[in-house]
């Protein structure tokens, strides 16, 4: 009777390891699974940050240009409010474009460094922390952007005759509006409303978590 209740003994508490080894095997399956879904995500703001970057710096080199060289070619009969008003206005664009390329380097950087070598719940606190970054970055470089063609336009007003300039301001303008007009385009056909939008993430209870700025 004892070596039974010594055998059922040792089968139970074998039986207990074994589903402890199971259960911990499937948490780890399960966090393994979780990550590589937002590891996806990190790697699409990550590669939209590289491509803000690239596209800052070629703006704020030619904003830089614009700031060094455009003085020598100004007429000496020129305005000096119009001058100052060009170098103000190209100043901001090369500031802007700096900031968000500035931005864009950080966060490509120390994003993905944050979830690769950072403790548990990393990879949340990454993602969620470049969702919000992009937002901000991105209203910059379009600024910047916006603060260029204002630059090029004055650049216009000063250098050309009349003629010559309305000429190149109505087909800046025209630039300006297809350019709006595409951007406008391609937003409402890509758009997710802020409701349907779901992040990697979930919830404790199994529900699917929501992207940034979305949680109730």
């Amino acid at each position: 009777a004892v070596l039974l209740w010594l055998a059922a003994e040792i089968a139970s508490r074998s039986c207990q390891t074994m589903l402890y080894a199971d259960k911990q095997a499937l948490e780890t399956d399960l966090k393994v699974s979780l990550l590589a879904i937002r590891e996806r995500e990190l790697n699409l703001y990550t590669s939209c940050f590289r491509n803000i970057g690239t596209m800052s710096g070629v703006f704020a080199g030619f904003a830089y240009e614009g700031c060094c060289l455009a003085s020598y070619f100004f007429p000496p009969d020129s305005s000096t409010t119009m001058r100052s008003t060009y170098l103000f206005v190209t100043t901001i664009a090369m500031d802007l474009n700096v900031a968000a390329l500035f931005a864009a380097t950080v966060c490509a950087a120390l994003g993905p460094g944050l979830a690769l070598r950072g403790p548990d719940g990393s990879m949340e606190r990454a993602v969620e922390g470049l969702a919000l970054e992009y937002r901000i970055t991105f209203v910059t470089f379009c600024l910047g952007v916006f603060s260029f063609y204002v630059s090029a336009s004055l650049y216009v007003i000063i250098m050309m005759n009349w003629l010559m300039m309305v000429l190149l301001l109505v087909l800046m303008l025209f630039s300006l509006h297809f350019t709006v007009s595409a951007c406008k385009r391609i937003y409402k056909k890509f758009r997710l409303p802020a409701h349907m939008a779901v992040g990697g993430n979930f919830n404790v209870d199994g529900s699917i978590g929501r992207a940034v700025g979305t949680q109730k």
